[in-house]
């Protein structure tokens, strides 16, 4: 999913917020009442662009080219709200996410006669929980704007890390040898020494907006953004890091 037609998605919704708004004077914009239920549950679905940053290509001086492209995903879920009042709630969720991301790079070393490019494709799932502060402001008379913050925490239940690798270089004999590799491991399971291994858990920050209409049926765009360095130490260096991010849009259906 285009991390473009998500952001517009975005600027939607919040300029709909805003032009609603200006009719809302004839019911309370923020209602401070007690709310009829304390607990609600609802089921959440939806898709997702994800992808990995990284301070890998300014650790290596032989790189030539090198980029991290996302990839889109899906995830789907529920959450729990505890209503404090009815324009302040505490949501929980749990959500089965599948997330993703490409890379390419390459390398070249004139000294060593040595030219390399690598092609990498990770998938992974994963298992989310976020927590967040959600702001309920009646903006229409079926309608409901949520302006959410908070965090959340996964933990990575399994995925596949494809590399391709390319190679040429100068033989003793003066000849251009060519060779190539392709491995295959699990996303979380390679060895902590491997090439872009990554730690289980992750865990960030988490903000959002989105409207609920007939207190029933939901719409909403979410950005995550990870707060933990997840690579592990690669025989290259300890000093790489990797962070998470993705948007994602859900709908829902509140009981």
């Amino acid at each position: 999913m285009n991390t473009k037609i998500v952001k517009s998605l975005l600027i939607s919704l919040l300029t709909l917020v805003a032009s609603a708004t200006v009719s809302a004077h004839e019911h309370a914009f923020f209602d401070t009442s007690r709310p009829q239920k304390v607990l609600t549950f609802g089921l959440r679905a939806g898709m997702n662009s994800s992808g990995m940053q990284t301070n890998y290509l300014k650790l290596q001086p032989e790189l030539i080219h090198g980029n991290f492209y996302w990839r889109s995903g899906m995830q789907i879920g529920g959450v729990a709200d505890l209503h404090i009042r009815n324009y302040f709630a505490i949501e929980v969720g749990l959500y089965w996410e599948n997330k993703g991301y490409d890379c390419s790079m390459m390398a070249a070393t004139a000294e060593d006669d040595y030219m390399s490019s690598m092609y990498g494709h990770m998938r992974h799932n994963d298992l989310s929980v976020p927590v967040m502060l959600s702001f309920r402001l009646n903006v229409l008379p079926q309608a409901m704007c949520h302006i959410d913050i908070g965090g959340y925490w996964t933990y990575g239940i399994g995925g596949k890390k494809n590399l391709k690798s390319y190679f040429a270089y100068g033989a003793q004999d003066g000849q251009l040898v060519f060779d190539q590799m392709e491995t295959e491991a699990n996303y979380y399971g390679s060895n902590p020494k491997d090439f872009l291994s990554v730690d289980r858990t992750d865990l960030g920050l988490r903000v959002g907006t989105g409207l609920t209409f007939f207190n029933r049926y939901f719409v909403g765009v979410y950005y995550q953004h990870s707060l933990k360095n997840i690579a592990q130490n690669f025989d290259g260096g300890p000093n790489y890091r990797f962070q998470n991010n993705s948007w994602s849009v859900n709908i829902g259906y509140n009981f």
